[in-house]
């Protein structure tokens, strides 16, 4: 391999670490609500939650066409959330009617 394509490989190699890192550091908190939860009470869990915890903030509500998408529409972005943070968001929606539970798609512990 010339030296030319070894600095090629290792200029790659750098770009796709730092787009990998770039991804890690989107943080995000998926709330579950049960199948008869209504909108208003997905509206009313994000309304109450939103400043429940530092470094928490809700995201946009997105819906398509499918009805599924309703049932976990409700996300919190916690990218610079620590552990105590998330138990602060975790405990206010906890008290939420309508919300049966929470997933942190990044959380490999679980």
């Amino acid at each position: 391999m010339t030296l030319r394509h070894t600095l090629g490989l290792c200029a790659a190699l750098v770009v796709l670490l730092t787009g990998c890192n770039a991804s890690l550091n989107k943080r995000e908190i998926v709330v579950h609500f049960t199948a008869s939860a209504t909108e208003a009470q997905h509206a009313a869990a994000r309304t109450a939650c939103a400043t429940a915890a530092p470094h928490s903030s809700p995201e946009p509500i997105v819906h398509n066409s499918y009805a599924t998408t309703r049932i976990d529409d409700i996300r919190f972005r916690v990218d610079k959330g620590n552990d105590h943070d998330l138990a602060q968001l975790y405990k206010c929606l906890a008290k939420q009617p309508g919300v049966i539970g929470v997933s942190d798609p990044l959380d490999m512990t679980r």
